[in-house]
């Protein structure tokens, strides 16, 4: 009998039966009073707590773990924050407000170590751009004009970008197979070529071929660069009635204007009412989708209630990694890409501040 026992638990914690179902952080944060607001968000769930004396002890269900979780400190006129990578667990902080954002490690994490290794791979990296942009910044506030200011350091910002691309290749050839490696693709579907794509995805051990992210970076494999000229790359999704189409149906004699935007993005909030303008008032010329990059319907249905119900909305449960993100290369919102009604590649314009409007009817006319 008691070996039948021994047995069962064995069985039960190979499952996961007693596995932790929340995050749980405590230690200690010094500079901060008992006053000051924090807040703690991994995913959808956010949770706002103060400290008492220093001593932090919260606890959050992650939806989705391990994930990035930030920990937000609310001032009058200021906040600051830090990140982590992290799952359902128990870890500890012993840091001061000082260290903010990078130099807080989540101690006893299963997960946040190779997080933390990675910022100090790049840490000179971040210190020469962040110096180039104070000084662009300080230019400008001088009466430079921002794109000539901008273009005047261009090729050393450019050095850098390289420089980080080549070094996180090599970072994620060795942990390709990590819960962060994975992560980590999402953020450089950009930066690197179709070869170095398809090396990694050699690299995959075939326990985790069937995860979200390695079927990700095998659409980024499978696909390339959209350039000026290509044809559009078809995609399914669902609209608001979850009824699922294809991108391909929009293409009816009119231009399409592809827009990558998610609620969540403050760029995205700003631009919404104009960009429903342009729906509204090129309805006749083009054909304006606007691809929610969320996981859910109900924040799709914000934004479109934001645009004023204009134009056509679609969005996927996949989010950030489904097939479309990949095949597109896309790492912002808002982005813009304009189509022919051929489905050809004309132009992408990324950001609120371009007048879009303007752009599309140079192209168009």
């Amino acid at each position: 009998m008691t070996n039948r026992i021994i047995v069962l638990i064995t069985l039960l914690l190979s499952v996961g039966i007693f596995a932790q179902d929340k995050l749980h952080i405590t230690g200690k944060i010094t500079g901060i009073d008992n006053k000051t607001k924090l807040s703690i968000s991994g995913g959808e769930k956010e949770k706002e707590f103060y400290l008492k004396d220093g001593v932090i002890d919260v606890e959050v269900s992650l939806k989705e773990a391990p994930t990035s979780v930030f920990i937000t400190v609310y001032y009058d006129s200021d906040i600051k924050y830090t990140s982590f990578f992290l799952g359902n667990e128990s870890v500890t902080i012993d840091a001061s407000i000082d260290d903010f954002p990078n130099k807080v490690v989540a101690k006893n994490s299963k997960f946040d170590g190779l997080r933390y290794e990675n910022y100090w791979l790049s840490k000179d990296l971040d210190k020469k751009r962040n110096d180039i942009n104070e000084i662009i910044e300080k230019e400008i506030g001088e009466g430079a004009k921002p794109q000539v200011a901008y273009a005047k350091y261009k090729d050393e910002l450019d050095t850098i970008r390289k420089e980080e691309a080549k070094r996180q290749y090599e970072f994620l050839k060795k942990h390709i197979n990590t819960d962060y490696g994975r992560h980590l693709i999402r953020f450089y579907v950009d930066q690197f070529t179709v070869e170095q794509f398809n090396t990694l995805y050699s690299l995959v051990d075939p326990v985790n071929i069937n995860r979200n992210e390695i079927k990700f970076l095998k659409t980024l494999c499978d696909s390339k660069q959209l350039e000026v000229g290509g044809i559009y790359y078809n995609f399914k999704a669902l609209d608001l009635k979850g009824k699922q189409l294809e991108f391909s149906d929009y293409f009816k004699g009119k231009y399409v204007l592809l827009d990558f935007s998610h609620i969540n993005c403050g760029f995205c909030y700003k631009a919404a009412p104009k960009t429903a303008l342009i729906a509204e008032e090129l309805k006749d010329k083009v054909m304006y989708v606007t691809y929610h990059t969320g996981d859910n319907l109900k924040e799709a249905q914000e934004y479109y209630k934001l645009k004023g119900k204009k134009g056509n909305i679609i969005w996927n449960k996949e989010g950030d990694l489904h097939p479309a993100m990949a095949m597109y290369r896309n790492m912002s919102t808002p982005s813009y890409l304009l189509f022919s009604p051929e489905g050809k590649f004309i132009k992408e314009v990324n950001g609120s501040n371009a007048d879009l409007k303007a752009i599309i009817l140079k192209e168009i006319e």
